[in-house]
């Protein structure tokens, strides 16, 4: 991929800096279990509408940096035509995040990478299915936005965009409202023929008894007819989760 050999280049000069400051602070191991009714990615269901059932764990340094890992079952149909057949998958993940001195806001970049294990392969020897991203973010009070960056994404789609920004609001009743906005860009026309969708989120969330639970509307501009052979991947849904943290 394009952007590989400058990563590999920037991180002989950053990763010693990064492994001096991770030596020198204290871990902070956490994990996560979920339960989801349907795995929505940017609006497009990971699972054919189906259950997903999804968990990982990460390490917080004290200095902000943190690594971590990240699965889900998917299933993107057995008998896809774009080489995308494997049941799960595997995120790898490392990042740094801090406070910018007393301003109250907060930002966070990183570097991912998303693996699909069973996927085919295309005639070059290149797994279809497997990309990564590297990305950014800035908060403040409760609201984000941020922007993802692949030279090449998952369906062979070329390079890719994603903004986004988020918004949660404390209810009563230790209620949240969750609202996100999302538009994915598109180098190429890909698996969902046109070369940009936009999707939304509103969702309801609490913590009950040591539990996490969501109720989420998510829809896209997407119609039928933009979703590689799949009619229903993009359409408007409700999606309950139910998880814990470890």
């Amino acid at each position: 991929m394009k952007f590989i050999k400058p990563l590999i280049v920037s991180a002989a000069i950053v990763v010693p800096t990064l492994l001096a400051s991770v030596t020198a602070s204290a871990a902070e191991v956490s994990g996560n279990v979920a339960l989801t009714s349907d795995y929505r990615f940017r609006g497009i269901s990971q699972s054919d509408g189906a259950p997903s059932i999804q968990g990982g764990f990460d390490v917080a340094f004290d200095s902000g940096v943190y690594i971590g890992t990240w699965g889900a079952s998917v299933d993107f149909d057995t008998n896809s035509e774009i080489g995308l057949n494997g049941g799960i998958e595997l995120d790898y993940y490392i990042g740094y995040g801090s406070d910018i001195g007393d301003s109250g806001v907060s930002f966070d970049i990183g570097y991912i990478y998303y693996d699909y294990p069973g996927d085919e392969d295309d005639a070059d020897g290149a797994v279809l299915g497997d990309y990564q991203e590297v990305y950014g973010s800035l908060s403040f009070s409760d609201f984000t936005v941020g922007v993802s960056y692949s030279d090449e994404y998952w369906g062979e789609t070329g390079e890719i965009y994603y903004f986004y920004g988020s918004y949660s609001i404390a209810l009563p009743n230790d209620f949240s409202l969750d609202l996100l906005v999302g538009r994915v860009d598109y180098d190429e026309i890909g698996y969902t023929l046109t070369d940009s969708h936009t999707h939304w989120v509103v969702g309801i969330s609490k913590s009950f008894a040591d539990l996490d639970f969501s109720l989420a509307y998510e829809d896209t501009n997407l119609s039928d007819a933009d979703v590689y052979g799949y009619d229903d991947w993009a359409d408007a849904t409700l999606i309950f989760s139910i998880g814990k943290s470890l």
